[in-house]
């Protein structure tokens, strides 16, 4: 916990819940009473989504946000410390079984395998379509695994947004584990104003050439399941069964008299399988990666806006400005919940026999409620039931307490009401889908209404 004169202060009010508070001077404080009443009476109005240009540029390293300064609260975090404590015992006899190791005790499926050949990452040298980049990764932690490189990984913590991590492989027959560092040269470009400033997550999708380099790069600004897929893909993998073989996955782009032209680049053919734990990079976690990223970039975006408004000595900053700030990005986010602008699957052409299907579903988040909302559609759409299960995420959790109770207000009335008076953009969802969403929240997410 931090408390400093004109900053926020983070404290834990039960297990389950960590709550934004402030501690300031008495007028930014009064601009916090005010708000929650403003959120209170607000009404039930849905504009788009809020350009980033609209509000100054975030500046994580501001004091305010204490991001250097303070003691990270991810999951990574809290490994490190029983790590360190001795409490963990890893395999150092090779980097696959290190790292199988390591999975194996953060609780990620090695089935969430992605592998990502352009030079997308602070390791770039090493990576290429010979040597390929793997991705692994839950709700809240994400790890980079390059053959013959480092150990890369993202933390996600509720009140300061991606933590990032390096660190070499231990060396065979070593009994001291390498020392594990705060990477800021990540933050040059995971808290870039692609992004929006404040710590997030990054999915590259560009046009490699054949060292990995990019040629092009396409929706830099964006991500989130609203992407179209022609957009996706580029400079990544995918094997198995899906429907995407007109987009860049699984290429390599050749500039001939101006133009680029596609080189096939199918998966396994300029590199050897043996160096990654599975032969996999399905289309599935693709999928859910996307919609996590763009979900997590929001929410933490949304934290440091509010944390820059109420702190704010700018006298152009006022009550209107917040208001006008909490609306519009409340209705965005909810848009975001409930998958309003999903791009449609092509249908019925994803394989949902796979073991990672069985991993997420089953071992994701524990809690039979919570899981229910990891359930997999896949024949038309990404989830069966349309309420993204990352309102669980640390990045949720993280948003001010205030703005929360907002969003789960909303939400609750948008899952209630009568079908007649549910707002037109949700009128997809029907009565019986809105019923069981709403039964999972009442039954496991701390604050929704149980009726």
């Amino acid at each position: 916990m931090f408390i400093a004169k004109g900053i926020f202060d983070f404290s834990v009010k039960s297990a389950n819940q960590l709550d934004l508070y402030c501690i300031m001077p008495s007028n930014i404080f009064n601009k916090m009473i005010k708000l929650r009443s403003l959120l209170v009476i607000s009404s039930y109005c849905f504009p788009l989504f809020l350009f980033p240009s609209e509000y100054p540029a975030i500046d994580f390293r501001d004091s305010v946000h204490q991001y250097f300064q303070s003691n990270p609260s991810d999951p990574f975090s809290h490994f490190r410390r029983k790590l360190e404590n001795g409490e963990v015992t890893l395999n150092f006899n090779s980097e696959k079984q290190y790292l199988s190791s390591l999975l194996q005790e953060l609780s990620i499926s090695p089935y969430s395998q992605l592998l990502v050949f352009s030079t997308t990452s602070l390791q770039l040298s090493r990576i290429s379509p010979r040597n390929p980049r793997a991705i692994y990764f839950t709700d809240d932690l994400y790890i980079g695994y390059v053959p013959g490189g480092q150990i890369e990984v993202i933390g996600i913590d509720p009140a300061l947004g991606a933590i990032t991590y390096i660190f070499n492989f231990p060396k065979p027959g070593s009994t001291t584990h390498p020392t594990i560092y705060r990477s800021k040269r990540c933050m040059n470009c995971h808290a870039s104003q692609d992004i929006g400033g404040a710590p997030g997550l990054l999915i590259g999708s560009v046009i490699p050439g054949q060292g990995g380099g990019s040629i092009d790069s396409f929706r830099k600004e964006t991500s989130g399941h609203g992407v179209a897929f022609g957009k996706r893909f580029g400079g990544w993998h995918i094997t198995g069964q899906h429907p995407f073989n007109e987009t860049w996955a699984n290429q390599i782009g050749e500039m001939q008299k101006g133009n680029i032209f596609k080189i096939p680049n199918p998966p396994g053919k300029y590199f050897s399988w043996d160096k990654y734990l599975t032969e996999s990079s399905d289309i599935i976690p693709h999928l859910l990666l996307e919609h996590q990223i763009g979900f997590t970039n929001r929410c933490i975006t949304i934290t440091y806006r509010i944390r820059d408004l109420v702190t704010s000595n700018d006298n152009t900053v006022d009550q209107k400005n917040i208001e006008n700030f909490i609306q519009k990005e409340a209705n965005s986010l909810l848009d975001y919940i409930l998958f309003k602008d999903e791009v449609p699957l092509p249908e019925n052409q994803i394989n949902l026999k796979t073991r990672y299907v069985s991993d997420f579903e089953r071992r994701s988040i524990s809690g039979k409620k919570k899981a229910n909302l990891k359930k997999l559609e896949l024949t038309s759409r990404l989830l069966k039931l349309r309420c993204s299960y990352m309102i669980f995420s640390n990045s949720f959790k993280g948003l001010p307490l205030e703005f929360k109770d907002y969003i789960i207000e909303k939400l609750h009335f948008i899952l209630s009401c009568e079908r007649s008076k549910i707002p037109v953009q949700y009128s997809y969802l029907e009565t019986e889908e809105r019923e069981k969403i709403k039964q999972i929240l009442a039954a496991s997410m701390e604050g929704f209404p149980q009726t």
